[in-house]
């Protein structure tokens, strides 16, 4: 789910926009697990972070400095927080993040960098909703890619968004392209493909372009097979299919979310 504020504002009446900033900072924080104050002051189209700096002070946040690659600190829901917004939204989960020391720091630019691209379609008008990997956790299915974020596209039809930071190798990566051919394939029975499309988004275009390379139709590619817990050996190599290429979408961007 997505909310634009600009639908909202209401210059008469400046509580019930405060409420409605409310509702959709702490349930954007209660789906992602944690934001930063830039996000929210971009979320929100605010000028200043004061709307951070108010939640923090009324006990509905809490600010937290992580290591990952430069200091960031994160903003994450208080007790009161959680509490809240269990009593807003249709589905609850697990909030782990109560505990942000928790919060394993490697993944913590990869989530910023998702919420971010999530923010700047939604505003650019190419996603309509939203739902994060938390939300999607329970309807994964086994041998398929488990998206970063899912978009809503205009026509409201499901893109898996992977933010792909770091280059995969060997097994991962034939494993990452069987699952994404898997996810954007009909069901054995005839049902819908889950997603229209994938998005790739990265930071590196040495990576945009070997991961398009594995798409490209006819490429071989290797499926893998478990025989104990801890090793797997190649079961057998089958062909990327002509069509998958097209539903492949590769975007290299900044740090910053704008495109190279």
């Amino acid at each position: 789910m997505t909310v634009n504020p600009q639908l909202y504002m209401d210059e008469d009446s400046p509580a019930r926009q405060g409420e409605v900033n409310k509702r959709i900072a702490l349930v954007w924080i209660y789906l992602w697990g944690y934001s930063t104050a830039a996000l929210l002051q971009l979320l929100l189209r605010h000028q200043g972070m004061s709307w951070t700096t108010g939640a923090i002070k009324n006990g509905w946040l809490r600010k937290t400095g992580i290591t990952a690659r430069d200091r960031i600190k994160v903003v994450t829901l208080t007790t009161k927080g959680v509490a809240w917004v269990e009593q807003q939204v249709d589905e609850i989960f697990k909030y782990s993040e109560i505990e942000p020391h928790r919060i394993a720091p490697q993944t913590i630019w990869h989530n910023l960098l998702a919420q971010k691209m999530t923010v700047l379609d939604a505003r650019a008008g190419e996603v309509k909703a939203y739902r994060t990997e938390r939300q999607e956790a329970a309807k994964s299915l086994r041998g398929q890619k488990k998206p970063d974020v899912v978009w809503y596209d205009k026509e409201g039809l499901r893109v898996g968004v992977e933010i792909e930071l770091n280059a995969k190798w060997d097994q991962r990566f034939d494993e990452f392209i069987a699952s994404t051919i898997a996810a954007l394939s009909p069901g054995p029975e005839g049902q819908p493909a889950r997603f229209r499309k994938f998005v790739v988004i990265t930071t590196s275009r040495a990576i945009a372009l070997r991961y398009a390379a594995a798409f490209e139709p006819d490429k071989p590619l290797r499926i893998w097979r478990s025989i104990s817990k801890s090793e797997s050996v190649v079961d057998r190599t089958i062909e990327v299919p002509e069509w998958v290429r097209e539903r492949i979408e590769f975007r290299v961007i900044k740090e910053t979310g704008e495109a190279q």
